[in-house]
């Protein structure tokens, strides 16, 4: 009898453990801040941060044959990612020059107009860094001109209506294959 008692003394704390770390691993990770977009927007000073929790990044980039797709998304808070107020970055590489890149910043609850865009305004971006190692690459640059006012979907952008932005963006994005 004692033995026995000896032995669940030590073998129930290893099964208890045992049974812990399968549901530590299920838990999700806490937002990691991964990079950030510091700046002005309608000349009030902000910044959004970009995350990552899980498998979840806001900062990735793609090689699709000759381009690279870049796609940063910054939030108000880290751990709220809500579509209102943030800011997202969508850049199109080919031979490391930026042949495209898009600005949105949603007005509402949804990326659906109203919305700030670079479409149809006077933005221009000038990407400073764009080093990849491994599955990981640093981006970093800045964005600045005047966003574009879209009422509705379908609807030109408006740039007479549209607010300033000057904004330093800085991430570690990570690399999504297909």
């Amino acid at each position: 009898m004692t033995r026995k008692r000896t032995l669940w003394g030590w073998l129930g704390p290893i099964v208890l453990l045992a049974m812990a770390v399968p549901a530590a691993a299920a838990a999700p990770e806490e937002p990691e801040i991964i990079g950030n977009m510091v700046g002005l927007l309608d000349g009030e000073e902000r910044e959004w941060l970009i995350v990552s929790q899980d498998a979840d990044s806001n900062a990735t980039f793609a090689e699709l044959g000759d381009q690279i797709q870049i796609d940063l998304v910054g939030f108000v808070d880290e751990d709220d990612w809500r579509v209102r107020d943030s800011l997202s970055l969508s850049i199109t590489l080919v031979e490391g020059e930026v042949t495209k890149f898009d600005v949105l910043h949603p007005i509402g609850a949804t990326t659906m107009p109203p919305v700030f865009t670079s479409d149809n305004a006077s933005v221009h971006l000038k990407l400073h860094t764009f080093e990849v190692q491994g599955s990981q690459a640093h981006v970093m640059g800045r964005v600045e001109g005047i966003l574009a006012l879209q009422k509705e979907l379908g609807e030109a952008a408006i740039v007479d209506e549209g607010i300033g932005i000057s904004v330093e963006f800085d991430a570690e994005a990570s690399r999504i294959e297909y």
